[in-house]
């Protein structure tokens, strides 16, 4: 006999996940909306060529679910949506009017180990803004991560956002004579808080002298004149400049600027941040994005871009952990009429005559056919289906 679990790492909507799963959905939808955003979607499948080239050693490599056609092409399952976002954007360019608020809630695969907070198959709210330069873009998607949090209902209390930007680490970097290091010291920052500070030194011995360890260490730790360096390099920097002045004046907000944020894909080229729970049962990062200027060069083109994507399973975790999901949200979903027919022709009857009417009202509804049991058993059956009002002729 074949099992009748799903596939390891994927989920089953029944009715009560799907109104949590349709209630998140359509809260980041209205979120987006109010800014301007507008919703595209695209096919599941791609060409595996696209995640190869640029989405870095792990999402276009080991965690790649692909395969090849009967027609022998290399396809794959998207791991996330930015490159193919790219793809369509490149494919229709001299029709697009700039700048494109776009965002998508795409189904995505990838092969790992599944876990807390990750699974092999998930969706993942996207949304970008095309084709506009450094500057003010970049405050619009934090400022709308920020509002994502508020129309959830969530406070500072329960999250953080921290950000950085690649090309102020960059010029630290090479300002304190380490360029030729930079892949290692992003590799380690990238996790510094995974681990201890002893295995954070190891990792850098192997590459960095003494006094550039400490440099690093007194960098995250944002003390001394690196850390004043790094700041004087960040004030330099126009989009950043802003960002640090607007959030100083958010006192609703929780959000840090700090140099442990890279992200480790391979696309970002400015700004990058994270926004993580405060919950110590879901301490991780929900959220993720940033700058990523060069992505449509794979298709001989240029759209200055930024963007977040936004993982459904993290998500859900924090609205539980924190208490914020409607108390009546599996209600909401079975607020319903209930229709008690006695024969098969008053089945014809409800159709024609009662559910025209519910209709105009906006109502729905369900039947009970069961002619054979008594009417109050029936009657306790449609009420524990959520059909506040019964209905019979």
């Amino acid at each position: 006999m074949l099992s009748s679990q799903p596939y390891r790492g994927t989920r089953d909507f029944y009715p009560e996940k799907m109104a949590k799963r349709n209630y998140v959905f359509d809260t980041w939808k209205k979120a987006l909306q109010k800014s301007g955003f507008v919703e595209y979607d695209t096919s599941i499948i791609e060409n595996a060529e696209l995640y190869i080239q640029k989405s870095g050693d792990e999402l276009g490599g080991e965690q790649l679910y692909s395969f090849h056609d009967k027609g022998d092409r290399h396809i794959a399952l998207r791991p996330e949506m930015t490159p193919t976002l790219a793809r369509i954007v490149a494919n229709k360019m001299g029709e697009l009017r700039f700048p494109l608020r776009w965002f998508s809630i795409p189904r995505c695969f990838r092969y790992e180990r599944p876990q807390k907070g990750r699974l092999r198959e998930f969706f993942q709210l996207n949304y970008d803004i095309i084709g506009v330069e450094p500057g003010g873009a970049d405050l619009e998607i934090l400022m709308a991560t920020i509002n994502i949090f508020k129309e959830f209902g969530a406070t500072k209390d329960q999250y953080k956002i921290i950000f950085n930007h690649r090309k102020v680490l960059d010029n630290w970097i090479e300002a304190n004579g380490m360029e030729s290091k930079k892949k290692l010291i992003y590799a380690v920052l990238d996790n510094w808080f995974k681990l201890t500070l002893d295995q954070n030194k190891e990792k850098l011995s192997t590459e960095l002298n003494n006094t550039e360890i400490e440099n690093i260490i007194k960098l995250t730790k944002k003390e001394g004149p690196q850390w004043d360096q790094y700041l004087e390099i960040a004030n330099q920097t126009p989009e950043l400049k802003l960002i640090l002045k607007t959030t100083k004046e958010l006192d609703d907000v929780d959000i840090e600027f700090s140099p442990t944020i890279i992200r480790g894909l391979a696309y970002y080229t400015g700004l990058v941040f994270e926004s993580f729970d405060k919950n110590p049962d879901n301490n991780r990062a929900m959220c993720g994005g940033g700058r990523y200027d060069d992505l449509l060069s794979l298709f001989g083109k240029e759209a200055k871009s930024v963007g977040v994507g936004m993982g459904d399973v993290t998500w859900e975790e924090f609205l539980t952990n924190w208490d914020l999901w409607p108390k009546d949200i599996i209600n909401k979903e079975n607020d319903k009429v209930g229709l008690m027919p006695f024969s098969l022709e008053e089945v014809a009857t409800m159709q024609t005559e009662t559910i025209p009417e519910l209709e105009k009202q906006g109502k729905k509804y369900e039947f009970d056919y069961d002619f054979d049991r008594s009417e109050n058993k029936r009657w306790k059956e449609l009420k524990k289906r959520g059909c506040d009002e019964i209905i019979k002729l």
